[in-house]
């Protein structure tokens, strides 16, 4: 157990779990035998925001994405450039060096794939009882479904939105989880001193914001299958964030008997 005084220190997580049922979590559990995908049976759940030339970036006052058409010589060829790229517009990754001088950029974050839980949450800022006591959650990506990526794309997504509270990001740093990710712009409210996320990122644990689909994915979950988590941002170094393409790797209960 972690002593009460070391809040939001770095821990180390462990890809091999277990867990137990809760009531109103979905889950995933990762046996010895069957810690990764093997692809066989798989299904993916896309998680992530469609960009383009329309796409707002926090605060939700600037365009997140520009492109241009670049002269291109060869017949029927199309060819582009990117002038602007926001690296936290739409499904994006925030590494630790985000809010912690020194941290890990976007390039030198582990690639994992860590099991799936959801937990869904209505009240903002998201309170600590939502996770139950008896599920394990080391290593493990947990995931905050609240509703609210039905403003996706519009203004109102930036406005209102649910966001972690202190005493929740304390308890996933207890918990050994491995990530942490929400279908809302920002773990914190606007213009807030950013406490959830101090706490996750000094503590190594990367934030995926602007998820979608994490109540389909949670009803597949309710339904027996198990899931993946993938998510990784772009290899840059001296970034702080990046877009992702974050999907969710299924294996349907079935699965395990073919």
């Amino acid at each position: 157990m972690r002593p009460p005084d070391a809040k939001c220190s770095r821990v180390r997580t462990d890809d091999r779990l277990t867990c137990s049922s809760a009531d109103a979590i979905a889950y995933s559990c990762a046996e010895e035998a069957s810690g990764r995908p093997d692809g066989i049976g798989m299904e993916l759940i896309d998680l992530t925001l469609e960009l383009g030339e329309d796409s707002l970036s926090y605060p939700g006052t600037v365009s997140g994405l520009r492109t241009e058409r670049v002269p291109f010589d060869a017949p029927g060829g199309t060819l582009s450039t990117l002038s602007r790229l926001d690296p936290h517009c739409g499904t994006h990754f925030d590494a630790p060096l985000h809010f912690v001088p020194g941290g890990a950029d976007v390039a030198s974050s582990p690639l994992r794939l860590p099991t799936i839980v959801v937990i869904s949450a209505t009240m903002s800022p998201i309170p600590v009882d939502v996770l139950p006591a008896d599920l394990d959650l080391q290593g493990r990506a947990v995931l905050f479904s609240t509703g609210w990526s039905r403003h996706a794309g519009t203004p109102a997504f930036f406005h209102g939105y649910p966001f972690l509270s202190l005493p929740l990001a304390e308890r996933l740093i207890e918990a050994r989880v491995g990530l942490v990710g929400l279908d809302s712009p920002s773990a914190d409210p606007p213009g807030d001193a950013y406490l959830a996320h101090r706490c996750l990122l000094s503590a190594g644990v990367p934030i995926v914001e602007g998820l979608i689909h994490l109540s389909k994915l949670a009803d597949r979950l309710s339904a027996g299958a198990r899931a993946w988590l993938a998510a990784f941002p772009l290899r840059v170094r001296g970034l702080e964030g990046s877009p992702v393409r974050a999907v969710a790797i299924l294996k349907p209960l079935h699965a395990d008997s073919t």
